[in-house]
């Protein structure tokens, strides 16, 4: 049978008021005696506070909720991984929700989690707030809320934790023009993501420094999946078979792009190079092991948490924040001489 804080009241003679007050820590008409009974009491029996009910009593229910894409993707399954270490350490539990990109998903986690009295939001967008209503009724709550890994236009008053994804994007493909391609594929991932346009900016600033002509053929939207990596990299090879490099999106796009040149018998990187973006663990595994440029998914992770929580308990720590990245080379792409 459930223990309740009647229950603990009746074994240690006092009120349900009593036990209430030192559930939540307030000293005041406890007496040390009395207060060290209840807790051994608490202690012997395994009882668990009501979360939901202490709520009422004290403004935090120490909890925050996580909102990303999809958690089977080793990208946002580390993501999520700092968010959690960093959340644990300052005596915080994360609700974590799929939105599987869907806006609908996204708006019924929202509202879940703001039931649940969440302290903050950590939010990876999945677009637009494309219903006004419950966007205005959203931002009259006032909840905190810290963006993680990529920014949307109906979201810009909240700050978060990033990347400069041009510069990464950039970084890629200027490493793939430096051996002496020209033909370079951008193989994208959702169309109209910040962090798609922003990588796609910085692959159109490497080829117009270089002087290389863009080619809208080679640039290529899909979804942030091997699967995607793969179907995609099929369609454009059989139509651009001169291409000679590809920048991926992400490192599991490239994954699949791998996949599909080798089932073409395209040798990777002889006559195809590849470069993705992110640096999961997965990449120095595979075959040809990947190049990458390397973001430091589980700090944005641990940053982003780190930043709600000082939010939370009023601190001045609501700016958004870039880390760096780097160029990681590997097998998919030739030696530079």
């Amino acid at each position: 049978m459930k223990i309740t804080i009647n229950d603990i009241a009746k074994m240690a003679n006092v009120s349900k008021g009593t036990v209430s007050r030192v559930i939540n820590n307030k000293p005041e008409g406890v007496s040390e005696e009395t207060r060290r009974r209840i807790l051994k009491i608490i202690d012997e029996v395994g009882y668990v506070p009501n979360s939901n009910a202490r709520s009422i009593t004290v403004s935090e229910t120490k909890t925050i909720g996580l909102i990303i894409p999809d958690v089977s993707n080793p990208f946002f399954a580390e993501l999520a991984r700092g968010v959690e270490d960093c959340s644990s350490e300052y005596g915080y539990t994360v609700f974590l929700c799929n939105s599987d990109m869907n806006i609908e998903k996204q708006k019924n986690y929202l509202n879940a989690l703001l039931e649940k009295r969440v302290d903050g939001i950590i939010l990876n967008t999945s677009g637009d707030f494309n219903d006004k209503k419950f966007r205005d009724k959203f931002y009259k709550i006032n909840i905190p809320v810290v963006l993680i890994d990529r920014k949307t236009q109906d979201l810009e008053r909240y700050k978060g934790v990033f990347i400069d994804n041009i510069e990464a994007g950039y970084k890629a493909t200027k490493y793939l023009i430096s051996g002496k391609n020209e033909n370079i594929a951008y193989l994208a991932g959702t169309y109209g993501i910040d962090t798609t346009m922003k990588r796609l900016e910085g692959y159109k600033k490497a080829l117009t420094e270089a002087s290389i002509e863009l080619k809208p053929d080679y640039i290529v939207y899909g979804e942030y999946s091997i699967k995607s990596g793969y179907e995609r990299t099929l369609s454009l090879m059989k139509g651009h078979r001169e291409i000679q490099a590809i920048f991926a999106g992400s490192d599991i796009i490239a994954i699949g792009a791998i996949k599909a040149l080798k089932d073409m018998n395209i040798l990777v990187p002889d006559e195809v190079e590849v470069v993705g973006i992110d640096d999961i663990s997965i990449s120095n595994l595979i075959s040809p092991s990947l190049t990458t440029v390397a973001q430091p998914i589980y700090e944005i992770g641990y940053k982003a948490s780190e930043k709600l929580i000082n939010f939370i308990n009023n601190k001045s720590d609501y700016e958004d924040e870039f880390l760096p990245t780097k160029l990681v080379i590997r097998n998919s792409t030739r030696r530079r001489t």
